[in-house]
């Protein structure tokens, strides 16, 4: 039986473990590499992650501090290693899973996604030494006849050879149906555990790529391509009935608007300071005042506005003072010159996007 998730997705059977924690805003998304032995049509990676570097969330990481403290600020109870293909990396994949499983000990789940060009035994024994608790494979399904193919559907067999747990991750393409059942029988004869699929989606760098091939969105407002979640749904009916496999499709409404925003929340909770809102969604919401001289601006509110000190907090790489909202609206009303008052609302991530600024008057 096909059964819908809380989480706007479905499922046969019961979610891999590494999706259940996914889901919960749980685990710790480990970009290990953005290098990748293939070049999918419709691989979704900014023009920033195509390159060799490396990103826990989305901080970009120069150490293994760095990966350990966003997992810190999150909470993470796991990890989800990603590229590219981090078996192009294998090295830095294996060291980085070996450290997280150290300092977080042997419940920290981490799962890892490849095309499995790449997984020879020898290189998965060091993914496994290093403590992998779930491989995903994700092989050149729909090019059958490239020699990468066949390499890949006989490195899927070596990691039978290992106790952990093996799937598959798939995009689900409209028109290729034939395909993905062939290859879910394929991970069901061989005693694979689940198949992941993932309703399409376009992004700024392969959607040139995805029109060209005849796809398109299923509105203005979403990336999702038409077509993709209907295939997704005969495929979890077929396997259902036909193999024993666990079925998960995960929808871009799971991941924009479920996972994104319980992994913000998580995170938000650690560091969000006492003058900022935490909000629904997960961001933070607070005030901030802009002037040219940051230092006249602070002795300004404190001595003369009596805004007590500890709802101040100078930010000089942005220029800014941030405050309370309340604070923000009461002193935009009695402060005049050119001074610029805003309500701000901000990821609680590394990188701080912006989401929305409202000026005050």
């Amino acid at each position: 039986m096909v059964w819908e998730t809380p989480y706007f997705s479905y499922a046969v059977r019961d979610l891999p473990k590494g999706c259940r924690l996914c889901v919960r805003g749980e685990k710790l998304v480990l970009f290990t590499t953005g290098a990748c032995p293939r070049d999918c049509f419709y691989c979704p990676l900014s023009e920033r992650r195509r390159n060799d570097v490396v990103y826990a969330n989305e901080r970009p990481v120069k150490s293994l501090e760095d990966i350990t403290e966003e997992a810190l600020l999150m909470d993470a109870k796991g990890a989800g290693v990603t590229g590219g293909d981090p078996m192009a990396r294998l090295e830095r994949t294996a060291e980085y899973i070996r450290a997280l499983k150290e300092t977080f000990g042997e419940n920290f789940h981490i799962h890892l996604y490849t095309t499995g060009a790449l997984a020879t035994k020898k290189n998965l024994e060091k993914l496994y030494d290093a403590g992998l608790d779930e491989i995903r494979f994700h092989p050149d399904l729909f090019n059958p006849d490239s020699r990468l193919f066949k390499v890949e559907i006989e490195n899927i067999r070596n990691a039978f050879d290992f106790d952990w747990d093996v799937g598959g991750e798939i995009p689900s393409i409209p028109g290729q149906f034939e395909r993905m059942r062939w290859y879910a029988g394929f991970l069901d004869d061989l005693g694979a555990k689940f198949l992941n699929v993932n309703e399409l989606e376009f992004s700024n760098t392969n959607l040139r790529a995805i029109l060209e091939r005849g796809y398109r969105p299923i509105s203005d407002e979403s990336s999702a391509i038409r077509g993709s979640l209907e295939l997704g749904l005969k495929l979890l009916e077929w396997g259902e009935g036909n193999t024993s496999l666990s079925y998960h499709l995960c929808t871009a409404k799971l991941k924009d608007s479920v996972q994104l925003r319980n992994r913000l929340r998580r995170t938000a909770k650690n560091v969000a300071k006492p003058y900022m809102e935490i909000t629904e969604d997960g961001t933070l919401r607070f005030g901030i005042a802009e002037y040219d001289d940051l230092d006249e601006l602070y002795e300004l509110l404190v001595e003369e506005a009596e805004v007590p000190e500890e709802w101040l907090y100078i930010h000089r790489k942005k220029g800014r003072i941030e405050m309370p909202e309340e604070v923000a609206l009461e002193l935009a009303d009695a402060i005049e010159g050119d001074v610029r008052f805003f309500i701000v609302e901000e990821y609680p991530t590394f990188d701080r996007i912006e989401v929305e600024r409202i000026p005050l008057p």
